[in-house]
């Protein structure tokens, strides 16, 4: 199966725009795949809905052919540094 990969923020540097995964594979497959530390990422959506951060990322999810995984890491000179920005 094929999903779309958007990263935003200090994540644009990691990985590709699509990226094949087999059938089942999860949320944090797909994390590891594209070789991001965990700590870096802080928003975690999937087809537009929040899942997770890096506390928390879901891993229990499963991906479909089709799904679009966006990533976030924190907006660097934002008055909320740390925080994420979509």
């Amino acid at each position: 199966m094929e999903i779309e990969i958007r990263l935003f923020n200090s994540l644009r540097r990691y990985g590709p725009r699509r990226l094949e995964l087999p059938e089942g594979s999860r949320v944090q497959e797909a994390v590891r795949r594209l070789a991001i530390p965990r700590s870096e990422i802080h928003v975690v959506l999937l087809n537009g809905r929040t899942i997770g951060d890096n506390r928390s990322l879901e891993g229990e999810r499963s991906l479909q052919d089709g799904d679009v995984l966006a990533l976030s890491g924190p907006v660097p000179w934002s008055r909320g540094y740390g925080s994420a920005v979509v």
